[in-house]
């Protein structure tokens, strides 16, 4: 039997009445669940919803030569880019864009591709936009899904090819590095450029800068109501360079007449890089944003290296460029004396079985250390170098700094090699190895490997009067808080007699200025310079040729080592060095002072 009460919800309109209450209860109760019991958990969801962030990116910093020339700038461009989350392998929309842009499809697929390929998370498929290609894919870009345009520094290596390898290039970040930087105090965000090689990649944290931000108040539509905070960016800093660019298109150019080779020009008195050059070189340029496919196999399989430093990675024997090392050693360890009378050069020697050559097949007769290194006399240096002996080699070529890096502050050197007993031992068998090797040696030859940059610094210390300079690339950094001018490294104390080093510096100068010196045609009108030919055996075709030297020779300013591949001659190098000379020499506003 129903109460009173139960009468109301009788019939039709009774359980109508029923469910609206039962409706009301849920939402009453639904409200106080979110009004009270969650409430501070939709509170903080509020606040965060009021606010919008925008990341402003850095801008990266410049580089510049010693006087202020810009080597690395960027310039505003607008980037066409496709997601690739969402169109991976969208061959219909690429098509697309192609079209509009009048560009080949097959090369805006290469572009995305690579980019797969890289771990990138888009695809830059044009890094600079002409205008009436913006216009068109402005019109349409409300139809083409993961397309995006967008304002960018562009990169820009002003002076292309000339300096690739010491300014190095930028590219775009992978997954990879903004997943590992993801939570840190200066994350990467897709579409950041780091560097990737030479000076570009060595200084990167002085170049990025730190990102600003910009937060906004909005309303729940999103519309800007005002700007509650704003941090600048900090830009990158500017980088300046020991380098005299004028110096270095100077090298360069004749480098590049030669094909392949590498040179280095540094100051004597602090190891500064004054020009710095390896050919055949490659445009960085074409790698800001991502380079296309073909573009990177051909750079990459392309016989003559262009992407390797030969400056600071190839190594070479020295040749005789090498024989002033003998020559100190010689005298440090009083082997002349020990040796006595030396046999006559008449176009070479016995060992055993063996004979020897010297270069000039007439011989030089009779000779003592100076005219020795000014005649370039492999017979002289056979027997001094079996004199001497592997180690006394490998002891003065050491503190001269070969075999190791030079410490130059880009970093990417290779160490070279110069070998000892112990080397030998390892290598053939202990007293398994021949006497030739020494002579080999003695003249820059068999297994001993240098660099040029090592080389330059060689000389620089045979010029200089005992100090062995640490190269130098980078002179200073501009910020906003100021210019922080970078202190060179100490040099290293030789620890060489002053009297030995006068023999062998009268040697070398004779090289240029001596009746019989194997450069006297490259002499330096109005200044007298030193230095010393090289010709090098090369299994894989002609000989590779070696200049090194200092100038002037009475007050050495400037060490130069250039290597040609392929040169056969030393002595044809040599024209190099003197046309390097005269332009540091007018560069520093230095007259022609002797005839």
């Amino acid at each position: 039997m129903l109460t009173s009460s139960g009468k109301h919800f009788q019939g039709p309109q009774g359980r109508l009445l029923l469910m609206v209450a039962l409706m009301m209860a849920i939402l009453v109760g639904r409200l106080f669940y979110l009004q009270i019991l969650d409430f501070e958990n939709y509170q903080r969801h509020s606040r965060e919803n009021r606010f919008e962030q925008r990341r402003i990116p850095s801008a990266r910093g410049r580089i510049l030569d010693r006087h202020g020339r810009v080597l690395a700038e960027n310039l505003t461009a607008c980037e066409l880019s496709l997601a690739l989350s969402a169109h991976d392998a969208d061959s219909t929309l690429i098509r697309r864009v192609a079209d509009i842009l009048s560009r080949p499809a097959a090369e805006l697929l290469a572009r995305v591709e690579f980019a797969r390929e890289s771990g990138l998370p888009r695809a830059v498929l044009e890094r600079d936009l002409p205008q009436a290609s913006l216009l068109a894919i402005e019109e349409k870009l409300h139809s083409l899904p993961g397309i995006k345009l967008q304002d960018w520094a562009r990169r820009n290596y002003p002076m292309g090819e000339l300096g690739a390898h010491f300014l190095g290039y930028v590219g775009e970040v992978s997954e990879s590095e903004v997943l590992a930087k993801r939570g840190s105090d200066e994350p990467f965000f897709p579409g950041d450029l780091v560097g990737r090689s030479g000076a570009e990649q060595r200084w990167q944290e002085r170049l990025r800068g730190r990102d600003g931000k910009e937060l906004f108040l909005v309303n729940a539509r999103g519309t800007l109501l005002e700007t509650v905070e704003f941090v600048p960016p900090v830009p990158g800093e500017t980088l300046i360079l020991s380098l005299d660019i004028e110096l270095t298109a100077l090298l360069d150019s004749a480098l590049a007449a030669w094909g392949q080779g590498a040179g280095v020009v540094m100051d004597v008195n602090n190891g500064q890089v004054l020009a710095m050059s390896s050919r055949p070189s490659y445009d960085p340029n074409l790698f800001t944003g991502g380079i296309p496919t073909q573009i990177w196999e051909a750079l990459s399989t392309d016989p003559g290296r262009p992407l390797f430093n030969r400056a600071l990675q190839a190594t070479y024997p020295p040749g005789s460029t090498y024989k002033p090392v003998v020559s100190l050693a010689a005298l440090e360890n009083n082997t002349l004396q020990k040796l006595g009378q030396l046999e006559s050069c008449y176009g070479g020697l016995q060992l055993g079985r063996r004979y020897f050559r010297c270069w000039f097949e007439q011989g030089h007769g009779a000779l003592d250390l100076e005219h020795a290194m000014e005649r370039s006399c492999d017979v002289w240096f056979y027997q001094v170098g079996d004199g001497l002996g592997a180690d006394a080699m490998a002891r003065m070529a050491r503190r001269f700094g070969l075999g190791s890096p030079t410490g130059l502050d880009l970093g990417y050197e290779s160490r070279g090699l110069v070998p000892d007993v112990d080397y030998y031992n390892e290598r053939f068998g202990k007293r398994k190895w021949s006497r030739g090797l020494l002579w080999n040696i003695a003249i820059g030859q068999g297994e001993v490997l240098v660099t040029p940059i090592q080389m330059a610094r060689f000389y620089a210390g045979l010029a200089s009067g005992n100090r062995l300079p640490v190269p130098q690339l980078l002179l200073r950094s501009e910020g906003v808080e100021g210019a922080e001018p970078l202190r060179p490294p100490p040099p290293e104390d030789l620890s060489v007699r002053s009297s030995h080093l006068e023999r062998v510096r009268e040697g070398l100068e004779l090289v240029l200025h001596g009746t019989w010196g194997t450069a006297r045609g490259s002499a330096v009108p109005g200044m007298r310079a030193a230095g010393k030919t090289g010709t090098v055996q090369n299994p894989h075709g002609l000989e590779h040729g070696w200049f090194c030297g200092y100038a002037p020779a009475d007050d050495p300013q400037i060490a130069i080592a250039i290597l040609i591949e392929h040169a056969e001659h030393g002595s044809d190098v040599a024209p190099i060095f003197r046309t390097l000379v005269k332009k540091w020499r007018e560069l520093e506003g230095i007259s022609e002072d002797l005839p």
